[in-house]
This record gives structure tokens, C-alpha cells and sequence, in this order.
């Protein structure tokens, strides 16, 4: 974890610390006073810095003013912040070398992974992983102070059970269905009612540019059409990915997994009972997990 350069230092008593858990389809913080009380949370929009450094800047920013207004707390507060963020993205060198040459509003702001604030947070204490499925996909591992990343290599390349490649599952087989290759079924035709689609050109000319993010959008559409044929078989593909990480994760000596993320909820239940009863559950979640980060740096 690395922070960009500090500003206006602040008494302790007068410090705010800022847990900020950056993922692909939104940006979630958690606002404390220097004694660790509890003073507001907000969220905002996507921070994945891979796939947008402005979108990224804009969302924290977003959402640090919303919890100061959540707070009760001026504008001008901002500036005494102390922030940690864990960004989906932050894994990618590129990325992570241009984030850190934002000049931000905060006194000082902690740049890690996304990964790293959930295993933190997860498991503060010995060893334990997690696997997060959200819009994207990745798993971890810490151990003390070290975390080692698995997966989350991005859509196109990994993200096996995210909610963008269910969604991006359904895309592929709906235009199947529009050029005759498929049959239609409910699900299918649930897609191209949300999209105002008729047509293969126009579900094209929708997607192909597409982020992750949208994809992800048409996740709830298989989740709600789990008993069609064709939502069932992407369900079960999708758990049947998971299973290999928990399988993965044991054979690394691992005992303790946490499953999280906007989608693994709705996913857990079509794991088998075997996999299912290895999960543990968090102790905290991925914000609070960056504070505990950022307020072990501030001491060391």
C-alpha cells in the first residue's frame, strides 16, 4: 500500500479517517473521528481505476462529500480527511501509477487494491481469504500483513460468476436467438424488453463498446429467471467457477473463506451443501477494513 504526498497535517483529535471501497459499480466509505466513532457513510458511483481514472476520482470525491453531508460536517472539512482506498483496478501498474498522481482534496490518501481492504476487513486477525463476486471477480488471500490476489484479470480474460459475465452471457445467447442459432426463451426475451432491443444490429451496436458495469446491470435478470433452462445453466456455471477457488483456497491451507460482493449473495445457494458450509462469514466489511489499514499506517 502506497499514499500520495501530504498536506496540512492535523492534530490527532481533529483527524477524520476515510475507509473507501472503490469497486466496479460503485464507491461505498466509511467516515470516523480520530477515537474510531462511527460518523457517516454514503456511496457513490464506480471506481475502478482500470477502467476509469476521472470516473474513479469523481466517485470517491462524490461520496466523501455525501458522508461529511451525512455527518452534519462543512465542506471545508474535507481537507482534514485521512483516506484509504482500496480500488478495483489498483492491481493493474498503470493504473495504480496514474492514480497516485491525482491531486486529491484529502490530508493524505492510502492507495491499495480492493482485495486488500476485504481480506483486512474479513480477517483481521491470522490467516483467511476471501473471494468477491461483484461486478468482477477475484480472490485473495492474507496472511499478517501479506495478501496474495488471485484472479480478477478483467471480463475479458477471467471474471468467471460476475454479475458482467452472467451478463455478458446472456447477451452472447440472445444474439444467438435473434440469428436463429437459439431458441428463444423467457430470459432472452426478458434481455431484449430491458434493452428496447428487436433486432441482433441493435443489441450489437448497445454492447460492443460496453464496460463491465453494463453488462452487470442484467444480472438480476438471470437471477430472477433462475428455473429457465438457460438461467439455470449459467447459475450452475457460474457456482461451479467458485467451487474451483474454494477447492483452490483449501488445498493452499486455507480454512477460513469469506464470500462477498453485490452478487455472491444471490450465488451462494446454488453451491453445493459441501462448499457452502466451508464459508465463514466477515468480520467487517471491505470500508472498514481500509480504516484499519489506514490507522495501521498512521502508527507504524
Amino acid at each position: 500500500m502506497q499514499h500520495t504526498k501530504q498536506d496540512n497535517p492535523q492534530p490527532a483529535a481533529q483527524k477524520l479517517y476515510l475507509g473507501i471501497d472503490g469497486g466496479g459499480s460503485k464507491c461505498k466509505v466509511r467516515l470516523e473521528d480520530g477515537s474510531g466513532l462511527f460518523l457517516g457513510e454514503a456511496t457513490s458511483g464506480p471506481a475502478n481505476i482500470a477502467t476509469s481514472i476521472a470516473q474513479a476520482q469523481e466517485s470517491i470525491t462524490d461520496a466523501a462529500v455525501r458522508a461529511l453531508m451525512y455527518a452534519d460536517l462543512p465542506l471545508e472539512k474535507l481537507s482534514t480527511i485521512y483516506a484509504c482506498a482500496g480500488l478495483a483496478g489498483a492491481g493493474v501498474p498503470s493504473a495504480f501509477k496514474k492514480m497516485r498522481q491525482w491531486q486529491h482534496p484529502f490530508a493524505r490518501l492510502e492507495i491499495t487494491t480492493d482485495m486488500h481492504i476485504a481480506c483486512a476487513g474479513a480477517h483481521p486477525t491470522g490467516k483467511g481469504a476471501v473471494i468477491i463476486i461483484g461486478t468482477g471477480f477475484c480472490a485473495g488471500i492474507i496472511d499478517k500483513d501479506q495478501v496474495y490476489e488471485l484472479g480478477g484479470h478483467g471480463l475479458l480474460l477471467s471474471d468467471g460468476a460476475s454479475g458482467a459475465w452472467l451478463g455478458l452471457s446472456l447477451v452472447r445467447h440472445t444474439l444467438e436467438v435473434l440469428d436463429g442459432l437459439s431458441a428463444s426463451c423467457p430470459l432472452s426475451d426478458a434481455l431484449l424488453h430491458y434493452t428496447h432491443c428487436s433486432s441482433a444490429a441493435e443489441l450489437t451496436a448497445q454492447s460492443i463498446n460496453a464496460t463491465p458495469g453494463y453488462f452487470a446491470q442484467f444480472a438480476p435478470l438471470v437471477f430472477s429467471h433462475a428455473q429457465d433452462p438457460l438461467g439455470k445453466k449459467l447459475l450452475t456455471q457460474g457456482a461451479r467457477y467458485v467451487s474451483r477457488y474454494i477447492d483452490h483456497l483449501q488445498h493452499r491451507g486455507v480454512d477460513h473463506i469469506c464470500l462477498m460482493g453485490g452478487v455472491a449473495h444471490a450465488l451462494k445457494p446454488w453451491l453445493n451443501k459441501e462448499h457452502r458450509a466451508i464459508l465463514s462469514p466477515m468480520h467487517a466489511p471491505p470500508e472498514s477494513g481500509a480504516l484499519q489499514l489506514l490507522r495501521r499506517r498512521l502508527e507504524a
